[in-house]
């Protein structure tokens, strides 16, 4: 069984990094990039099973990086990472192709609960 490829992608490049550094150890294949633009790209190279994306970001913000992600055959598992709990902004989460919706200060075994079940995006 090959590893879960896991894109992170947020401005806050200590967040980004710690998550790989976390999932590497977890045995994913994780790779970081700090704005949607460059998650364009990485996402054409690299092909992750999962996407997790901060909402917030500037130029590209995470809902719009969603909504381009979402429309790749086969698409990417897309999971939201927002300082916003309520249920306006989960919801905009979901209509933008998350599947889930996690709040920051992400907790970490949920976040390797959901990368853990992903389905692999290709063989």
């Amino acid at each position: 069984m090959r590893p879960t490829r896991v894109l992170i992608v947020d401005d806050n490049r200590d967040a980004a990094d710690l998550a790989v550094m976390v999932l590497s150890v977890e045995g994913h294949q994780a790779e970081a990039v700090y704005n949607g633009f460059d998650a364009l790209q990485a996402d054409r190279r690299f092909r992750p099973d999962v996407v997790l994306l901060d909402i917030g970001m500037p130029g590209m913000d995470g809902y719009q990086l969603a909504e381009t992600l979402r429309r790749e055959a086969p698409p990417p598992l897309l999971i939201s990472l927002s300082g916003y709990a309520d249920e306006s902004a989960r919801k905009r989460s979901r209509d933008a192709g998350c599947s889930s919706h996690l709040v920051k200060p992400v907790d970490i075994e949920s976040m390797l609960r959901l990368v853990g079940a992903a389905p692999a995006r290709e063989p």
